[in-house]
């Protein structure tokens, strides 16, 4: 198959998520994979860089499973906020259609709505091929701008309505589509992908550990991710010495940066946990597995908001993977994929309510032995990279059938881990 991936976000520079380990999977299957995004964290160059309406290209792109990789197009923009993504939509539209009749496209995997959401459903449409959603957002509550979320709202909802699946990584995700409207014949559950062979236990991680002045000797609590202001890391920084109380030598090592960082410093710094507490900065992805490695324990102390409640963050499956015992708070999204223990992960209330949890696992090594243990065979056992793969071949070659039949009837996959709602 011939497959387009299509999004509103630059694919070069944003931290790897599911359209990467998605398309690379493919591709890895034998698909020839092409994908459109938007350099949505662009600057200008000086003041006469006003942009450009051409479309880059980018080949043999791989960032996060290597082997076979991904043809990019960056369809150009002009560099004045407000006209930067009006101009887009429009470079957008040349380019998909460009892409679908030169590549000669079986079938487009559609992430974004305001930029080209709407394009992309036309052209499909135009060139009688299917287009699937896939849906790991609530796109409109992340519009950062709200006056502009009921319009963004409304466009979703068109969108939804309008492509011929929605693929949902969440069974939170799920009942939120079908809430737009969406019948239940048209939404599949596809779960988020784990690299077992990336993320993995026993991963060497003495160079980062030395790196870092981490010592063998000290416990370690790991977060990953981007410093959202819901992280919730604030709140755990201001609560890590009641930790160093009953485990004086452990500390906490923060692997990103965000919005969220300078005032994770100050907190730092304030309550004088300058040697504690170590804040690294964004890392290569592929160090990832030597990072979770080095860990005692993982967390993931996300406030619940409206924003955070369906959420999964793909660091939970990234620290189960490695065998690593979890403390997390009890997000809907998260705790529908994993409930509980029985899948290496102990969640709390607030991140204030994760700390006894964290000291209590310190003080249990074959407490974490269990959690972990329990934990990566679930993973191994559901969300492995070739397994979601072959889910979503399969839900597409169906998809294309249907198409060129031309019969609008409900379509059925083989049971092989997803599901209708």
């Amino acid at each position: 198959m011939n497959i387009l991936f299509v999004h509103e976000v630059d694919w070069l520079r944003k931290v790897v998520f599911d359209i990467h380990t998605l398309s690379e999977s493919m591709s890895q299957l034998g698909h020839k994979i092409y994908a459109i995004d938007y350099a949505n964290t662009w600057t200008r160059n000086g003041i006469f860089d006003l942009g450009s309406l051409k479309t880059k290209e980018f080949d043999g792109i791989s960032r996060a499973l290597g082997g076979p990789t991904v043809s990019l197009r960056r369809p150009g923009f002009i560099k004045i906020p407000g006209l930067s993504r009006m101009s887009a939509a429009a470079t957008h539209y040349l380019e998909i259609r460009k892409t679908i009749k030169e590549k000669t496209i079986d079938a487009i995997i559609l992430y974004s709505v305001p930029t080209n959401g709407l394009q992309t459903v036309r052209l499909a449409r135009k060139f009688n091929i299917p287009v699937l959603f896939r849906s790991i957002d609530i796109l409109h509550i992340l519009v950062p701008f709200p006056p502009l979320r009921p319009i963004t709202k409304m466009l979703e909802k068109r969108v939804y309505s309008q492509v011929d699946l929605v693929i949902p990584n969440t069974p939170q995700y799920a009942k939120y589509v079908a809430s737009m409207g969406v019948a239940e014949s048209k939404i599949k559950l596809l779960p988020c992908q784990i690299d077992t062979g990336l993320f993995r236990p026993g991963v060497d991680s003495s160079e980062v550990r030395q790196k870092w002045g981490l010592k063998e000797s000290e416990p370690v609590i790991v977060f990953i991710g981007t410093l959202f202001d819901f992280s919730g890391l604030d709140e755990f920084v201001s609560h890590f010495p009641e930790v160093l109380k009953e485990t004086p030598e452990a500390k906490l090592l923060i692997v990103g940066d965000g919005v969220q960082r300078p005032k994770l410093e100050r907190i730092i710094k304030e309550s004088g946990l300058e040697n504690r507490v170590i804040i690294t900065g964004f890392q290569p992805y592929q160090t990832m597995p030597q990072y979770i490695n080095l860990a005692t324990v993982c967390i993931n102390p996300f406030l619940l908001t409206q924003t955070t409640i369906d959420i999964f963050p793909a660091k939970m499956m990234q620290y189960v993977a490695c065998g690593k015992a979890t403390v997390a708070t009890a997000l809907r999204g998260i705790t529908t994929l994993l409930p509980g223990e029985s899948h290496g992960v102990v969640y709390a209330k607030t991140p204030a309510e994760m700390v006894p949890a964290v000291i209590a696992l310190l003080k249990s090594p074959e407490r974490r032995r269990r959690l972990g243990e329990a934990g990566l065979a679930q993973v191994r056992d559901k969300y492995s990279v070739e397994q979601i793969a072959r889910q979503l071949e399969a839900i597409l070659a169906e998809a294309i059938k249907e198409k060129q039949s031309g019969r609008n009837r409900s379509i059925v996959i083989p049971r092989t881990g997803g599901e209708s709602i």
